[in-house]
């Protein structure tokens, strides 16, 4: 068994690329404000923008981090963008405190707080990407950054169904630790309930995302890793979500990974994001950034154990109850790069296998 998955309520918008986090906050009225974040955190630059709907006597502020979960070193000062009304707001902000290096993540704090008071918060995020490199021209989609209007804003509301993964169209639901979900927009092909004469090849596809591998691949078709080169970034992930924070501390707190090479290596300088709140959930996800592999096959083994019962919910997991672990994996090939590109290849786990 693995950790399910569920229905949501979830509000659409048409955004595209980047990163994108949404919520909502409601006063005592019942005023609704809302945030959609779009960011792409660069060496030097983030390049952020922000549209909704804003309630009078409210800001959003926002702060670039060099680590995940507001970890690691403050590249800008804490920033207030003032809006009202409709807005769409963008803008490319250059760091002063560092630089986030490539192939490592960085994180945005984005918060909806009082004007003039950024400590007094109705809500607040965390928000990660993958600093894998930025064309000069990067850019937010088209935004308006002088003063926002009080127009009103439509936005469109439908039920999802998500079920082993995947949306009701069959498309991915399982979310990236980088924003959006893994192998967006891949339908992965119907398994017959009765195979009559030769069985069909299955042809591994050239996913949107290659390299980034689910953990429980196995246990979801959607997952599937799909053709990897040696020339791709391979970074191996898994999550954690639960209806509360405080359900979802105590996973953390109590939670025993051991996700390895074959049952024998575990994989190396694991990360750790901040607690997110998506889909009405509370999240955490972990990540390893293996880099480019030597060609060859990989399995990773994914396993959890818990020190002592945790709720996350919907069930109960750990010591004396109906999962006291889960256990699921992930196989994958590295292919050799089909221009021949010579790669200064990451030599884990072979350094350990064979010294």
């Amino acid at each position: 068994m693995t950790h399910k998955w569920f229905v949501f309520l979830l509000v659409l918008f048409c955004v595209a690329g980047g990163i994108m986090a949404q919520d909502d906050t409601t006063d005592d009225t019942q005023a609704q404000s809302t945030v959609e974040i779009f960011v792409v955190l660069c060496e030097d630059r983030a390049v952020v923008q922000f549209t909704g709907v804003m309630q009078p006597g409210y800001d959003i502020y926002y702060q670039i981090f060099s680590q995940p979960g507001g970890a690691g070193t403050e590249l800008t000062s804490l920033r207030r963008v003032q809006v009202n009304g409709s807005y769409n707001f963008s803008e490319t902000v250059t760091y002063s405190g560092g630089t986030i290096p490539g192939n490592t993540a960085g994180s945005m704090y984005t918060a909806i707080a009082v004007e003039g008071n950024p400590s007094n918060a109705v809500w607040s995020d965390y928000v990660s990407d993958l600093q894998d490199g930025c064309r000069d021209n990067t850019s937010a989609p088209a935004g308006d950054t002088s003063t926002p209007s009080s127009s009103s804003s439509t936005t469109t509301t439908t039920t999802s169904s998500i079920s082993n993964g995947q949306f009701s169209d069959g498309t991915s639901a399982i979310l990236s630790p980088f924003g959006g979900v893994v192998n967006p927009n891949y339908i992965p092909p119907e398994k017959p309930l009765v195979q009559l004469g030769a069985r069909e090849e299955f042809i591994l596809p050239r996913q949107e995302t290659p390299g980034l591998v689910f953990a429980e691949c196995e246990d979801y078709d959607v997952a599937e890793p799909g053709i990897i080169y040696d020339t791709d970034n391979v970074i191996v992930f898994w999550s954690w979500f639960a209806r509360t924070q405080d359900q979802l501390l105590d996973h953390i707190e109590n939670a025993n990974y051991s996700v390895t090479y074959y049952q024998t290596l575990p994989l190396p300088n694991p990360i750790t994001t901040g607690i997110r709140r998506e889909r009405g959930l509370y999240w955490v996800f972990y990540y390893s950034v293996l880099g480019n592999l030597r060609p060859g096959q990989y399995y990773i083994e994914y396993k959890v154990t818990w020190d002592k019962p945790i709720f996350d919910g919907y069930d109960e997991y750990g010591p004396g109850t109906d999962y006291p672990e889960l256990v699921s994996g992930c196989e994958f090939t590295v292919l050799p790069n089909l221009q021949g590109v010579p790669v200064s290849h990451n030599p884990w786990p072979y350094q350990y296998l064979n010294p």
